[in-house]
């Protein structure tokens, strides 16, 4: 794929990507999720490093591995890591299908931001288990 085909999906890795979903007609839907996140904030902000999400929404964040990795150095993973459950959970019962973030500057289709937790859980438990 072209970089213009990923304009609006969110880079995960090098060559990894969640994919966007299309949103059309459903904008409308959308239930901020600032407030589920809880603990998570302490992580996801840190990887605001390519801009600001006011400016660029989730194009500001690195949520690649290494630097998920890195960022990790400094927090509980363990406290992340139930974080993540707990927004997982959170974001789980929500009554709509279009979410948004205005922390984030972000409206994402559900199954996109569950893939974003289960990524950021993902990269957590690996770190743990590696002992870093």
């Amino acid at each position: 794929m072209t970089e213009r085909d990923r304009q609006y999906d969110i880079q995960i890795g090098d060559d990894a990507w969640i994919e966007f979903i299309d949103l059309d007609g459903r904008y409308d839907q959308a239930i901020d999720i600032d407030a589920l996140l809880g603990e998570l904030w302490q992580l996801i902000c840190r990887l605001e490093t390519h801009c600001v999400a006011g400016c660029c929404g989730m194009d500001a964040y690195d949520f690649t591995r290494a630097a998920i990795d890195t960022v990790l150095l400094e927090l509980d993973r363990a406290q992340l890591h139930a974080a993540c459950a707990q927004a997982r959970a959170a974001v789980t019962a929500v009554a709509s299908d279009v979410l948004t973030s205005a922390t984030m500057n972000h409206f994402a289709d559900k199954r996109v931001f569950l893939q974003l937790l289960d990524h950021l859980d993902a990269c957590i438990v690996a770190q743990d288990r590696a002992g870093a």
